[in-house]
């Protein structure tokens, strides 16, 4: 801890190491490795991708220079916000330094930080908040600022730096903070478990000459144009779930020829998102928040629910948040269908909205087995987590879903045939007996 005041200590920094702070960081250390037989967690690949993150803006830090101190971003108001320091350089951008002394302030940083970025994203119309490197210097001792540095470098994909102040006399030290490897175990529980995905099917009818089926098909394969224009439009859609923040995994499908005839609508997109507020992590019964989740966040839910007035316990607002992120899902899902088929003659494409249950749809024969699979992509953490699994199968060999030599030489060839992808998830994650041995064929291998 340092015994200075935060304003001494901004001063110091600034007037001392305007070109040198990267010199007072202490305590990196490599990322994690899996040093155990078989494939890695889920658990430890985020761990490990996180601190590759953090590593990477350290060492992006060494070209940082410090370039204004109490920086006002509103110059028309009686008290413009003020960032504590700023700085910039060829590899960090924008960089941002809050410094918070004690652990009641700190827990201000994180809102503050965000405020900041946006504040930059405003002026500079195109600018992403991953562009801009922010930095927290302060204790990290509460919860909540530990809970909002892993939430944001995990889940929000900010390029977020914290760094835990040390003042030994005159000398200065900021020490790395590395996330503990608890918090890695909380997105574990929480994600590819069917019950905590929640699903969306959209169908729609053949279009003649657009999206056809397999019938007069030799190989008993869709034509190539419909499997362009199949895959062009879950693309469409897992780009525009992207960037409303949905993690989730997108695919189409169209069913075999003769079965399709059976269907008014045998084409589907198929979105599988991630419910923050599944009931099978969060429920209440009786005034008593439960479920399959860790035991603090638990706590946590319930103490906010026991600070809601009776009408807002009697609407339940887990149950209503829930109803709303699914409203919200199948609101995206069909108004980027419906910009796929914008067309001369403003005639709208009939589709369907269903919400089936992921394991059931998974598993059944007609929604499953019998279709044709085609590109599947995933978005959010889903991504992440793929992508992680990928470079260490590369880079180690290793590998308990695939034999090694079945696996293509360049990495490309992994990122969106459906049968990869979901063999990958399914043995990540999925139980054996959900497995896509289930799930039919896929066209594109």
């Amino acid at each position: 801890m340092i015994s200075i005041s935060e304003n001494q200590f901004r001063d110091h920094l600034f007037n001392h190491h305007k070109e040198t702070l990267s010199g007072l960081i202490v305590g990196r250390r490599e990322p994690v490795e899996w040093t155990e037989d078989g494939f890695p967690t889920i658990q430890f690949l985020l761990q490990r991708r996180t601190e590759q993150k953090i590593n990477e803006i350290l060492d992006n830090l060494k070209g940082l220079v410090l370039t204004a101190k109490e920086l006002k971003l509103e110059r028309n108001v009686p008290h413009p916000t003020r960032v504590d320091l700023f700085g910039i350089s060829a590899s960090t951008g924008i960089t941002i330094i809050e410094l918070k002394k004690s652990e009641q302030t700190e827990r201000q940083a994180f809102t503050e930080l965000l405020a900041y970025s946006n504040h930059f994203c405003s002026i500079f119309p195109g600018l992403k908040e991953s562009a801009i490197t922010s930095i927290l210097v302060a204790p990290m001792e509460t919860r909540t600022a530990k809970d909002a540095y892993v939430q944001e470098l995990v889940s929000n994909a900010k390029n977020l730096l914290a760094l835990i102040p040390h003042q030994n006399g005159n000398d200065f030290t900021l020490k790395v903070f590395y996330p503990a490897p608890s918090y890695y175990a909380y997105f574990e529980n929480n994600i590819l478990n069917d019950a905590s995905m929640i699903c969306v099917a959209l169908e729609f009818p053949l279009i003649e000459g657009w999206i056809d089926s397999d019938l007069n098909s030799e190989n008993r394969s869709p034509p190539d144009y419909t499997k362009d224009a199949l895959n062009t439009i879950a693309n469409s859609i897992a780009q525009r779930l992207a960037s409303e923040g949905f993690h989730a995994l997108i695919y189409a499908n169209q069913k075999w020829g003769e079965i399709a005839t059976l269907f008014p609508n045998p084409n589907v997109i198929v979105v599988a998102a991630m419910n923050p507020f599944s009931s099978y992590r969060t429920a209440i019964h009786d005034g008593r928040i439960y479920g399959n989740s860790d035991e603090g966040r638990i706590s946590q839910v319930q103490a906010i629910y026991d600070q809601l007035t009776e009408d807002g316990k009697d609407y339940y607002w887990v149950d209503t948040m829930e109803s709303h992120f699914h409203d919200n899902l199948m609101r995206v899902v069909s108004e980027q269908f419906e910009h796929c088929f914008q067309n001369k003659k403003q005639e709208p494409i009939h589709f369907e909205l269903s919400c089936p249950d992921w394991y059931g749809l998974k598993t059944s024969f007609v929604d499953s087995v019998s279709t044709h699979n085609l590109n599947i992509y995933s978005t959010g953490l889903l991504r992440e987590i793929y992508l992680e699994y990928m470079n260490h199968v590369f880079k180690t060999g290793i590998d308990e879903i695939f034999y090694y030599d079945d696996l293509p030489i360049y990495g490309y060839k992994m990122l969106t045939p459906f049968l990869a992808v979901w063999q990958i998830f399914s043995g990540l994650g999925y139980e054996e007996d959900n497995s896509v041995c289930e799930m039919g064929d896929e066209d594109e291998t």
